[in-house]
């Protein structure tokens, strides 16, 4: 009898060990985002070296939305998946704390099969948000848009992407940048504008190989910031009057790879 019981026993060791690895299998959608050029620091913290200098890592965090994938020459919409950082239209990635995974953000889960996105050849993003969202007022926020440290008023919006860093040599050394709509016309910080004259919203390209599974995406930070002079202006608030400098960070983020898939073969070469 006890060995009739042995294929059962067996049965339910493999049932139990399949459900463990499909509970821990990232679904196709699941694209994790690493700064590569990040180093943990002791305090759980992250640094970066720019021009020789050491920087900590004091505020790095961005507003994704409008996924879209580009299937046989098509723009197909597409949404994320609902959870604590992202609503089906907004994603929120934090990338500054290297220790409490609860409060940071470093992938998005897009709403997405296996076969749509093998068939895929590009994928892109709206960093930054539409008119409406950008524009909400305090009380209407609902996650991820209710971050108080990444809104600056109705008439403004939100910051699309914010960097603070701090010179690990010269503590009192900090540098900001903050990217929102410039321009807008309101008659006061309270009022929602009609129109903002720099929107300030960029489209991230991403293109891609098909047939590709477990993607993941790389990002650089000195990328974004490849000969900015961090010690011309304390910030830069794009939705403010502002130094030439940060102009250059503006440039790098439209016209530098600060972003790509982690491997080659996940990537058409430019000519």
């Amino acid at each position: 009898m006890k060995y009739a019981l042995i294929p059962l026993i067996f049965t339910l060791f493999l049932c139990t060990g399949c459900d463990s690895f499909l509970a821990n299998e990232r679904a196709p959608g699941d694209i994790p985002i690493t700064f590569t050029d990040l180093s943990k620091s002791v305090d759980c913290g992250y640094d970066v070296t720019i021009d020789k200098d050491i920087w900590r890592v004091n505020y790095l965090a961005f507003y994704l939305s409008e996924p879209e994938l580009k299937v046989e020459g098509r723009w197909v919409p597409l949404t994320f998946v609902p959870n604590k950082w992202q609503s089906k239209k907004v994603a929120f990635l934090s990338f500054h704390h290297a220790c409490d995974t609860q409060q940071s953000n470093e992938h998005i889960v897009l709403d997405a099969n296996a076969a749509l996105l093998k068939r895929a050849t590009e994928l892109r993003f709206n960093l930054g948000l539409n008119f409406d969202e950008n524009h909400s007022s305090r009380v209407e926020q609902v996650s991820p848009l209710d971050k108080p440290t990444m809104f600056q008023s109705t008439r403004v919006g939100h910051n699309f992407f914010r960097l603070e860093l701090q010179n690990t040599q010269q503590p009192n050394a900090i540098w900001s940048f903050l990217l929102a709509s410039g321009g807008c016309n309101a008659d006061s910080d309270d009022d929602k504008p009609q129109r903002c004259a720099f929107p300030n919203r960029m489209t991230v390209d991403l293109p891609m190989a098909q047939n590709v599974s477990n993607l993941n995406l790389d990002a650089a930070l000195q990328q974004i910031l490849f000969r900015v002079d961090l010690k011309a202006v304390a910030e830069c608030n794009m939705a403010q009057e502002h130094d030439e400098s940060c102009e250059k960070v503006m440039r790098n983020l439209t016209e530098r790879q600060w972003i790509r898939w982690d491997a080659p073969e996940k990537v058409y070469l430019k000519s």
